[in-house]
């Protein structure tokens, strides 16, 4: 899978670039070793609608935990919604398939 490679590689530079380090909850090694042996159908159900059968298993715990509005929210990448990828790689490689993640960016003072 490129997401260990590609995005979190990229991720990871443009929130530290700004002295944050990223947090993956999500891909814990606990959690994902918890959701692997969880049948599908608990997770998710796609004869849904989106926003509401998509990731079901986060936004009934985020309807608990009382986050209620954004628990209806359709999903939507961050790089996608942002066009971060489009504008940091497409530059550099052509595309954003040739992209491996790897790239050192060098902040320009103007």
């Amino acid at each position: 899978s490129r997401l260990w490679i590609r995005n979190l590689g990229r991720d990871d530079r443009c929130i530290s670039d700004h002295g944050k380090e990223a947090r993956f909850p999500f891909l814990d090694e606990s959690v994902v070793s918890f959701l692997k042996h969880m049948p599908i159908h608990d997770m998710c159900d796609m004869e849904r609608p989106m926003g509401i059968g998509d990731k079901m298993i986060l936004r009934l715990l985020a309807k608990k935990i009382g986050v209620e509005q954004c628990s209806v929210l359709a999903k939507r990448a961050i790089q996608f919604g942002s066009r971060i990828a489009k504008v940091s790689e497409s530059g550099q490689f052509g595309n954003r398939r040739d992209a491996c993640g790897t790239t050192v960016y060098h902040k320009t003072v103007s």
